[in-house]
């Protein structure tokens, strides 16, 4: 995962997890949150990383761990430590950074997929 924060590239590595998307804070100056998944998304369990800059380069403020793939992150418009991430099993989890556990809540409304001309019920 690279990030370019002040005109420098900065790099954390994270083993066994793959970063899908990453969104700078609009309250924070240089705080990027990355939704990452296992197994390239195919399989396992998925994580939220907190970053924040430093000398050396990004340091890990906080993680939250989820049970599937997180694909796509956002951040609140009206809170700076509030979070939106969507997972590979449908659900979309509310987090905030101010807490060390999480999510606050998860909506969980997406019961049927589409395939090749039906809907597939989960």
């Amino acid at each position: 995962m690279n990030a370019v924060c002040g005109g420098a590239a900065r790099t954390l590595r994270v083993p066994g997890r793959h970063g899908y998307a990453a969104e700078f804070s609009p309250y924070l100056p240089g705080r990027l949150a990355c939704a990452a998944a296992q197994h390239y998304g195919i399989a396992g369990c998925g994580t939220l990383l907190i970053l924040d800059p430093n000398e050396s380069g990004l340091r890990l403020f906080r993680s939250f761990d989820w049970s599937d793939g997180l694909f796509d992150v956002t951040w609140s418009e009206n809170n700076e430590h509030v979070l939106v991430t969507c997972s590979g099993d449908g659900s979309l989890q509310l987090w905030d950074t101010a807490k060390a556990a999480g999510p606050l809540q998860v909506y969980k409304e997406h019961t049927q997929e589409y395939v090749q001309g039906s809907y597939v019920v989960k």
